[in-house]
């Protein structure tokens, strides 16, 4: 479509309007790796056999941005970089195998990027959407936004480190997603959706929401949604209509 129109799209979220600057005229194929980062959430450094006893007002107080309550959820658990994985490869025409995640407790990078020539680029700015949606809304104009001084005090302790499934078991979804589009994608948010619903009912635990969302979309039903691609608006609606009524059931 946007090829057929003529027209340009620039990401607002934080993550891929960072990958987007730093790929800007730069042709995909130089492109070794992308990584995206994420702060942890609140449950970080919190010992793995008190997650059971999570409650959802603790899975709420996210360390560095104030946001709302599905959002917030999906950061403790890590769904939402699950969720920037799956757009990353779409906006930017990737594979799941070019994007990784590193945990990044300050949250003052967005986005590394390695590419085939040896250079790595960084982009970082202060925790606020402000920046990347002034950029997003003016770019290649000269009007100017103030900001912050360079935070030395986290440039020179950035504490990146890979992502420990032990901790954040729900990324194990990214190794069941089908590189090709399809209701499969579907089916992950709108579990998702249902299980964090149920969570902050508390109606199922903390860590349920990984394990109960692995063990439903690797239902037999299920797997053939890998090889089926969704046409229209119309479709998803009718395709989640349907799913609720299975996934109510095997939610609980």
């Amino acid at each position: 479509e946007l090829k057929k129109h003529g027209s340009k799209f620039i990401p607002v979220d934080s993550e891929h309007f960072s990958i987007w600057s730093l790929i800007k005229n730069k042709k995909i194929r130089n492109i070794e790796k992308i990584y995206i980062t994420a702060s942890g959430g609140p449950f970080a450094k919190l010992p793995l056999n008190k997650f059971k006893s999570i409650l959802p007002k603790d899975a709420l107080k996210h360390p560095n941005w104030t946001m709302g309550k599905k959002i917030s959820i999906d950061s403790a658990t890590m769904m939402n970089k699950v969720f920037e994985i799956i757009e990353a490869k779409k906006i930017f025409n990737l594979q799941y195998k070019d994007i990784e995640i590193l945990i990044h407790p300050k949250s003052y990078i967005h986005a590394i990027i390695k590419f085939k020539n040896g250079l790595t680029k960084i982009l970082l700015h202060d925790t606020t959407m402000t920046i990347p949606i002034f950029n997003s809304l003016f770019e290649n104009s000269n009007k100017v936004i103030k900001t912050k001084e360079i935070d030395l005090s986290i440039l020179n302790d950035l504490q990146l480190t890979k992502v420990d499934a032990r901790r954040y078991p729900i990324i194990d979804v990214l190794r069941k997603l089908p590189n090709n589009d399809s209701i499969f994608e579907i089916l992950v948010v709108h579990v998702n959706d249902k299980l964090v619903d149920l969570f902050l009912k508390k109606k199922i635990k903390f860590n349920q929401i990984s394990s109960k969302l692995l063990k439903i979309i690797e239902c037999q039903e299920f797997k053939k949604y890998k090889h089926i691609k969704v046409n229209n608006i119309r479709e998803v609606k009718d395709i989640i209509n349907y799913l609720s009524l299975k996934i109510d059931y095997l939610s609980v």
